[in-house]
Formats: structure tokens, sequence, C-alpha cells
């Protein structure tokens, strides 16, 4: 019998032993490479990024603290070459500015397609440095805190709306109001507002049009869970097949969804409007060579497809811990009454203008309200992945090779109890106040809302906007009540959901906040 023969019949009879022993020496392979065995973890992680996937399928990104606490360790395996980091010290040397660490391969999950089919980063997802400074730098006065002033107007329009329509559905009538529902609509209307000076309509037709917030929830589940196999996701959605299906099907009901706005912006002739499209399309006279009509669609894209769920996360919970806490509502409502004295004082109308920007900044409990609530409850459930560069990295005291991939949980390090204490569990708005400057220095620079660094969220001073404007605003109109605190349930994933925020309405006396 020839060689190739005897290779051929052993194959035959031992191919299973063979794919058997393949499969565990890669196991074993992975396990001990990259001089990572010897940080804890599950076992099963150690082997196989099919484990991660699963716990996030499973949702189980808010237990991440629990396994740095069972283990004991600051790092943990969360894959044969993923490390969760949970010390806020690191927060500065992963995401901060020297080196820059690049993002990791995730972040493909978040390329889209555009109406003609080609394939874009966008200047969230790209894992260029240097790309994403040439993509932030067109647009990045649209986001400034010099700016916010000019969206007031905007944010204005859409919270009267709903504001309306709280009045018409739900005092009028008596029902329980879905909040958790019509928060989320209000804020999709705001992003229409503020970038395309059109509210889509989700307020008025009390609905989810065109099922966008559906959308948006299946694109954040599809970050989360795909995005821990990057290379299928590649291959399935940009490369390989993914050039087939996109001769199918071009783009995604997302960015149909933005093109369309787009082409309804431009048909009007007015291009004084201060929203973001028409920045953009500003833009375009410095940096034609970046402002090309797809690159356009994405900086649009982005702002519909994450600045609603964000925000409306926040939203819910500011409004959820109020309602549960009523010392700190009546501290709230006495920051309002505060507010409208003063404008009584000044001759100004005190019920007829919306509280301003600068009203909400100065309202001092309620904004360490809104901290304590960004810090209990981020946006975000998942570690933030960055690739660890050239030369390693030292994190916690151990050396880090350079390709793993590192991040932190926001849902870890904001319950970090050497920074916050024994009660980092609770709601306690009053360390904000508290702290003395060292302190309050570090919980600052802990602050994982947004991300930090370089690639910090461009949104974050808009959220902050809404928010500050938005809720002594809901407060002051409407007698808000909680139906059933049991309710209001997490939804983990790329994004923490909440749903069950339901509650009865009554219009609030006007003369509440005068009578005192």
């Amino acid at each position: 019998m020839s060689l190739s023969l005897l290779v051929f019949s052993l194959f035959q009879a031992y191919w299973i032993h063979a794919c058997v022993a393949l499969v565990v020496a890669k196991l074993v392979h992975n396990r001990l490479k990259n001089g990572l065995s010897h940080i804890p973890g599950p076992y099963l992680a150690s082997l196989s990024d099919l484990w991660l996937l699963v716990h996030y399928t499973r949702r189980k990104g808010l237990q991440e603290r629990s396994l740095h606490d069972r283990y004991n360790s600051p790092l943990i395996r969360l894959g044969p070459n993923t490390v969760s980091v949970a010390d806020p010290e690191a927060v500065k040397i992963i995401y901060g500015w020297k080196p820059v660490l690049q993002k990791s391969h995730l972040y493909i999950s978040q390329y889209v397609t555009a109406e003609d089919g080609s394939v874009l980063d966008n200047v969230s997802s790209t894992r260029d440095e240097a790309k994403h400074s040439v993509l932030r730098r067109p647009v990045a006065n649209a986001y400034a805190l010099g700016t916010l002033i000019e969206y007031e107007p905007l944010v204005d329009s859409t919270s009267l709306v709903f504001f309306a329509e709280m009045k018409r559905r739900f005092v009028a009538t008596g029902e329980e109001c879905p909040l958790s529902q019509w928060v989320q609509m209000y804020a999709f209307d705001i992003i229409g507002e503020l970038t395309f000076s059109k509210r889509f309509g989700f307020l008025e037709q009390g609905q989810d049009i065109g099922h966008m917030m559906y959308h948006t929830g299946k694109a954040m589940d599809y970050i989360g869970i795909m995005g821990q196999l990057p290379f299928l996701d590649e291959y399935i959605r940009l490369k390989g097949l993914g050039y087939l299906f996109r001769k199918i099907r071009p783009t995604g009901p997302l960015m149909k969804f933005t093109a369309k706005q787009i082409r309804d912006h431009a048909s009007s002739p007015d291009r004084s409007r201060p929203d973001f499209l028409s920045r953009f399309i500003q833009a375009r006279e410095k940096y034609p060579e970046v402002m090309t009509d797809q690159r356009l669609a994405t900086y649009a894209n982005t702002n519909v497809s994450a600045g609603s769920d964000t925000t409306a996360i926040a939203l819910r919970e500011i409004l959820y811990r109020i309602l549960t806490h009523p010392q700190c509502l009546e501290r709230v409502l006495n920051e309002v009454r505060t507010i409208l004295h003063a404008r009584k004082a000044d001759n100004v109308d005190t019920m007829g203008k919306p509280i301003t920007w600068a009203e909400g900044q100065s309202m001092t409990y309620f904004q360490a309200v809104v901290k304590e609530c960004l810090r209990i409850h981020p946006g975000l459930g998942q570690i933030i992945p960055r690739d660890v560069p050239k030369g390693g990295l030292t994190l916690c005291g151990e050396y880090i090779p350079e390709g793993t991939v590192v991040g932190c949980n926001a849902w870890t390090i904001h319950r970090d109890r050497t920074l916050y204490g024994d009660n980092a569990d609770e709601f306690v708005p009053e360390r904000w106040l508290v702290a003395d400057e060292e302190q309050l220095r570090k919980m600052e620079n802990a602050n994982f809302s947004f991300g930090a660094g370089p690639r910090v969220c461009l949104g974050k001073n808009i959220a902050l906007l809404e928010i500050s404007k938005f809720v002594p605003e809901f407060f002051r109109r409407f007698e808000i009540r909680l139906v059933d605190p049991k309710r209001y349930t997490l939804r983990p994933g790329w994004l923490v959901l909440q749903q069950g925020l339901d509650v009865k309405l009554k219009m609030r006396d006007k003369g509440f906040f005068l009578s005192k």
C-alpha cells in the first residue's frame, strides 16, 4: 500500500479523532497564548471567544463586576485575548491621550453602508486614530459647549409638543402613560429637530414611525453580540457574503430613513437654520474632500442612531430616581421654585418661558442628581474594547502584551467601593456635594458615562442640554406619580435599556411654585 493510500485510510478511520485533537489543541493554545494564563477568570472564557459571545447574548454584562469580586482581581480574563479592567485609575491609561489605544475590531460592527452600497466608517466607529481626527475636525464645533445656546429653541420646540401630548393623551383621559416609550419618542423627535430642524412626528402620532425605535434597538443588540466575533461580522456584512448581500440590499432601514431626511432638508430654501445638517453642509466649503454626500449621511445617521437611545436611557433613570426618592423630588422642586421666584423678582414671565440651560445648570442639587444617575446607570453595559499597542502596557501592576484587547465596563468602574465608598451601589446624589476637591476630581475623572479621552462621545453636551432643560420643566408642569416601581426593569446589552416606567399625570397648579 502506498503512503498516500495509508494516510487516506488512517484519515478515514480516525478523522473524528483528528478533528477532536485539532480542536483540543486550539483550545489549549488559546488558554496558554499571549501570556494571559495567569489572569483569573472563568475557565471556559480562556478557551474560546464563544464564552464572551454567549455571555453577552445572555445579557450578563452587568454581572462583570461580580466576576471581579469573585476572583478578587481588578483584571479578569473574559476571552483568550480579552481582559476586563475594574480599576478607575486604568480609565485614563486605556482611554487617554498618550498613547491613544486603537478601538478594537468590535467597532467594525458599527460600520454602515450608504445608499449606493459603499461601506463607510464614521467618527465613532473608525479604528484609525489619524482618520478619526480628520473626520472629527469638520463637525467638532457643531457639538461644542459654546454652540449649545443656539440649540435651545429647537429643544424647547419639541419639549412643548411633548408636554401638549402628555396633557391631551394622559391628563385629560386619566390613563397611565408608558413613559419609557414616550421618553424615547421625545428623544427621537428632538434629534430630528436638532439635526434637520424637523421633528420626525413620533410625538404627534404617538407611535414608532417606520419602526425606527425597533431598528435602532436591533442595531445596538447586533453590535453587542456580533461584535464579539468581528471576523464573522466582517465576512457576512462587509466582505465575502457582504458583497452579495449589498447587491441585493445596498443599505439598511436606518440609513434609508436618514437619507430621506437629508433629501427633505435639501428641498427647503432656508439655509439659516442652526441645525446640525446645516452646519455639516457649511463645513463642505472648508473640508470638501471629507464632506462627500455619503460621508454627510454618516454624520447625520450617527446622530439619529446613537443620539436617541442614549439620551432616553439617561432621562428614564433620572425620572425614575427622582420619583422613587421623595426627598430628592422635594429638593428638585425647591430649586425650580428658586428659579421662578428669581424670575418674578425680575418681572420675567414665570410660566410661559421654559427653563433655560443656564437655569438648569444653576440647580446645584439637580445637577448632582444627573451625575449620580449617569454614574449608577451608564448607557453602555459592556466593556468598551481597545487594542494594547506595540510594547504592551502595565495595568494594575500586571504587564499586558501588545495585541491584547482590554476594556472597562462603566457598570464596574462606577461602582468601585474604594472610590465611591461602601454605598457605591446606592443612589446618593449628595456624594457629589459633600466630596472635597480631591475626591470630586477623582470621581469626575472616573466618569465613564460618555467614554473618555479623545474618543469621548461627541453628543455629550447635547445630551446634557436636553436633560438640564427637559427634566426640571417636566416636573414644573406636571405632578407625576409612578404607578408601580416594580415594573421598572432593565434590559442589558450593548445599551442598558429600561422598560416599565409607567406613570399617572396631573397638571401642576400654576401657583404651586410661587405660593411659598
